[in-house]
């Protein structure tokens, strides 16, 4: 899908950074499906879905987590944790640990063959994402990430 800049009609060049900032959010959207695809496509062949690769990488990020933790570290619905974690298992990609603090609500893990699996997409994607890094500089890449941030954080309080 190549994105045309001819759908923000009503910005002129040269812009203001404000009409910058404005043009780089409304990007946004079809910026995500494009990624949804891309790592979609990354995906074929893997038997792990998008969810579970979220999932995946949470748990990679955490060792280990409650369906509950899970859902708030994902930002995502109880329900739609509870169908990954449940094909995860089902898969063989997930193992359970007792939860002491709570009887009903166990701890999920990786197996040493979906941590191998995660950490190979995810070295696959890093490859993918060095070849864009080549383009920029590291001051620009951490404006990126601060305005990423202050975005997501601004305009969640509104």
């Amino acid at each position: 899908m190549a994105l045309k800049m001819t759908m923000f009609p009503m910005f002129k060049d040269p812009i203001t950074p404000a009409e910058q900032l404005y043009a780089g959010i409304q990007i946004t959207r079809p910026l995500l499906r494009v990624i949804t695809e891309r790592v979609e496509r990354d995906l074929t062949g893997s038997g792990i879905s998008v969810g579970q690769r979220a999932i995946l990488e949470a748990l990679l990020a955490v060792g280990k987590a409650t369906a509950p933790q899970l859902t708030e570290m994902l930002d995502v619905t109880r329900q739609f944790v509870g169908r990954e974690v449940k094909d995860l298992l089902a898969a063989g990609h997930l193992e359970t640990e007792a939860n002491p603090k709570h009887r009903t609500s166990v701890y999920y893990l990786l197996t040493a063959e979906s941590r191998q699996k995660i950490e190979s997409i995810r070295a696959s994607e890093t490859k993918t994402i060095q070849a864009f890094l080549m383009t920029f500089t590291d001051a620009e890449v951490d404006a990126y990430y601060r305005i990423q941030k202050a975005l997501l954080t601004g305009l969640a309080q509104n």
